[in-house]
């Protein structure tokens, strides 16, 4: 069966969790993971052997309060804090989830001071994670 326009996924939920507690509201969620290589010569071919992953990603929160500002106290506090991300994706037609928990998330920037007059206030942090920590919670079939 061809897939239908209804079974195109819709992100419905990012949480950020900081010290076990629920902080934020966020609207968009990216997080990649970057496989490293080094290269390998073996006669006159090139090829590749697996060294490391990277994680990182980018996160935009509609700013509510001042989690940013209470965010870098911690960080200044702490420079080793470190964070959870899960998120969500749903397909609406079946119900089912694609879900993740990133954990040890750590920012690579933090936004105090982000606003255009008469709009939304809405702050990207950039963040970096150890790929091998995530968890998938649920996946669709």
């Amino acid at each position: 069966m061809a897939a239908q326009a209804q079974d195109v996924l819709t992100g419905t939920d990012v949480a950020v969790w900081l010290d076990g507690e629920e902080v934020g509201v966020w609207s968009a969620l990216e997080a990649n993971v970057t496989m490293n290589y080094e290269d390998v010569n073996i006669g006159a071919d090139v090829d590749r052997k697996f060294v490391s992953m990277q994680g990182d990603g980018n996160i935009t929160y509609q700013a509510t309060n001042s989690f940013t500002v209470e965010m870098f106290n911690k960080i200044k506090n702490n420079p080793d804090v470190r964070f959870t991300i899960e998120g969500e994706l749903t397909r609406r037609s079946t119900g089912e989830k694609e879900a993740y928990s990133i954990p040890g998330i750590t920012f690579d920037t933090i936004p105090l001071a982000t606003w255009t007059k008469n709009e939304l206030v809405e702050k990207d942090m950039a963040f970096r994670f150890p790929p091998s920590k995530i968890v998938t919670t649920s996946t669709i079939g």
